[in-house]
């Protein structure tokens, strides 16, 4: 029987042609940077399979449970291909949707999401309470150090987790709740352009800067690649980075860790305790660090637990045919 393609195959060459639509009003194309794409996530997806399949093996032969055998099929084989390229292509289109947010839609939504913020706090501004809070200068440079690190902890290891499980139905399942997630997300910066309140209300971060400086290096790199992008002729696609867009609503730092701490229920309490710590450390970095504002936290949280839902709690006809032949 032909395999059929999978939700995530599908909903990411939909998107990627919708992409290719909206980047021609700009005179840009989807197709543009991509080898750039492969280049950088190829060599990131393989070491998340290998890395998660060594362990798996090692953790295996221990117990004499057969997974190398299970995963030296056809189908497992090709499974990982399939996820591996679409995870490329998808990467691709989240990172153009987030740096074309200035010209495909240039009004800043800060103001409004700041005043958000207020109404959910009673009156208080969360950034600033958190400002006060973690206000000594250790514990801004522990934030300033664990937010990025962490976050790419908890990608690293979602990835290594599922790509290498040998439960076609879960791994199927978690790649198409990620490919949900992080293009609806890419999605909400373009419909709620922001900038997060780093750069929407700096003066309550420029006396932190030096207990901040892995942060005030990126949100300066990134605000530089934004500027780039406005004034970009469309025949110099080099100059920019489509690792470096802004965007603030929803954070999808949050909702990448939350639901990775999800979907590792029945894959050991001790990842889940860990993706829980990791996903308390991202929110509160989050908005210290000022990235994000509280609601774009509460949206990422809300975002992950749907689409969790989506793929893990409830029926779904497109994993039907996960076990088929």
């Amino acid at each position: 029987m032909t395999r059929r393609l999978y939700f995530f195959e599908l909903f990411t060459l939909a998107n990627f042609l919708v992409l290719h639509l909206v980047l021609r009003r700009i005179g840009f194309s989807a197709f543009t940077l991509l080898g750039q794409s492969f280049l950088f996530f190829l060599p990131a997806l393989l070491l998340q399979v290998v890395v998660g399949a060594g362990i798996r093996a090692a953790a295996g032969r221990r117990r004499g449970d057969g997974y190398l055998a299970a995963i030296l099929t056809p189908r497992f084989i090709s499974d990982t291909v399939r996820i591996i390229f679409s995870s490329v292509l998808w990467a691709h289109v989240y990172g153009w949707l987030k740096v074309a947010v200035p010209r495909l839609n240039p009004r800043l939504y800060d103001q409004a999401l700041w005043d958000i913020d207020r109404v959910l706090c009673f009156g208080m501004s969360p950034n600033v309470l958190f400002v006060d809070l973690f206000s000594h200068p250790a514990t801004l440079h522990a934030v300033d150090w664990t937010y990025a690190n962490v976050f790419a902890a908890a990608l690293f290891i979602g990835g290594a987790v599922f790509f290498s499980s040998a439960d076609a139905r879960l791994r199927i399942g978690f790649v198409n709740a990620v490919v949900a997630l992080w293009l609806i997300g890419a999605w909400l910066y373009l419909a709620v352009p922001s900038l997060g309140p780093c750069y929407g209300f700096p003066s309550l971060w420029l006396p932190l800067a030096p207990h901040l400086p892995q942060t005030n290096f990126l949100q300066r790199m990134l605000m530089t690649n934004y500027q780039t992008f406005i004034h970009l002729a469309p025949g110099r696609p080099e100059q920019i980075s489509l690792l470096l867009g802004i965007g603030a609503f929803p954070s999808l730092h949050v909702a990448c860790a939350f639901m990775t701490f999800l979907w590792l229920r029945g894959q050991g309490r001790g990842w889940r305790i860990l993706l829980a710590f990791f996903t308390l450390i991202i929110f509160i970095g989050s908005i210290v660090t000022g990235w994000h504002y509280l609601v774009d936290s509460l949206a990422g949280l809300l975002l992950a637990a749907l689409c969790y839902a989506a793929f893990r709690l409830l029926p779904s006809r497109f994993e039907r045919h996960v076990h088929s032949d």
